[in-house]
């Protein structure tokens, strides 16, 4: 592996361990990431820390306050519907692309989010995360705009972080809403995408009703 592939491996492993911390987090819970501390925790320099903080405060997950530092954005109940009509907006704009069939590979992986449904216990964040995130990397590789792409990530890591808060506050509930997204979603035409993003978009309004 050369030198750059290491570099963006690196990258993009200490960018999703962040994302899984800032959303794993209790909410109202005062974090605040230290530039000198994750360089250390790391074993990074300052500037591809600063460039992996730059796109977490794109994704609005955290933000810097004068004389404190990169702290994580408090969640407002007041953004939580917003923030649903964006990510569902920007999956419709998804379907208005010519998108590819899914490959047999990621179709595999679709029925294999159903499989583990039923195993996702109320109380399990750490594998509704984990299938949070193998649902995004489905998703995220069938977009073909560089662009759309980029904003449905920051908007797929917000849904993300509501789920994680919903379950400390409602775990019961919670669980069901994303147990019945993975069932809805295996039950899609196989290997179309855009039946997928469709399912998706029902689940995730029906959530949030």
């Amino acid at each position: 592996m050369n030198q750059i592939a290491q570099f963006d491996t690196k990258h993009a492993r200490t960018l999703e361990d962040l994302r899984r911390i800032i959303c794993m987090a209790t909410p109202g819970e005062d974090l605040t990431l230290h530039e000198t501390a994750l360089t250390a925790r790391y074993g990074m320099s300052r500037t591809p820390i600063r460039q992996i903080l730059q796109r977490l405060a794109y994704e609005r997950l955290v933000e810097t306050k004068s004389g404190v530092g990169t702290v994580v954005t408090p969640l407002r109940e007041e953004q939580h519907q917003r923030d649903i009509l964006v990510h569902c907006g920007l999956l419709e704009a998804v379907l208005l692309l010519d998108v590819p069939e899914l490959t047999i590979a990621q179709h595999s992986d679709v029925l294999a989010l159903s499989g583990i449904a039923s195993m996702v216990k109320d109380g399990d964040r750490d594998l509704q995360y984990d299938l949070r995130h193998k649902l995004y990397s489905v998703l995220s590789s069938v977009i073909p705009d560089p662009i759309l792409l980029d904003a449905f990530s920051a908007s797929y890591w917000r849904i993300v972080r509501w789920h994680m808060r919903d379950l400390k506050i409602d775990t019961q509930n919670a669980s069901e809403a994303f147990r019945t997204l993975l069932k809805h979603i295996s039950d899609y035409e196989p290997k179309s995408t855009r039946d997928l993003f469709r399912r998706v978009i029902d689940s995730e309004k029906a959530a949030a009703n």
